[in-house]
């Protein structure tokens, strides 16, 4: 299951607590690299905010590797559910002439 998370900074965090944050973002970042569950990771140029694939086995997972997600007390996250772009299509389309045929009947 993969999903897009992305998060912004909502509130600054006090300085002092600036340094141990971003070496607990490294940390995580190199955690979850390994693991293969983070497959991409960016930050959005020029603000305080990024994004990334998760891929999991299950929701429960990902809040797991969430849970430790270091800026989460500071920052607005958002997790969407992706799928595959031509199932969804194959999908939209069977549902759309479905209504097409009974609206015809």
């Amino acid at each position: 299951m993969r999903f897009l998370v992305v998060s912004e900074s909502r509130e600054s965090m006090p300085m002092e607590m600036v340094l141990p944050a971003m070496h607990g973002m490294q940390a995580w970042l190199a955690e979850h690299r390994a693991s293969g569950k983070l497959e991409h990771v960016w930050s959005f140029a020029g603000t305080d905010g990024g994004g990334g694939i998760v891929n999991v086995d299950s929701h429960e997972e990902l809040d797991e590797i969430m849970s430790g997600f270091p800026f989460a007390q500071t920052s607005t996250v958002h997790v969407y559910p992706l799928a595959d772009i031509d199932s969804s299509m194959k999908g939209a389309i069977a549902s759309f002439e479905a209504m097409l045929a009974s609206a015809g009947a």
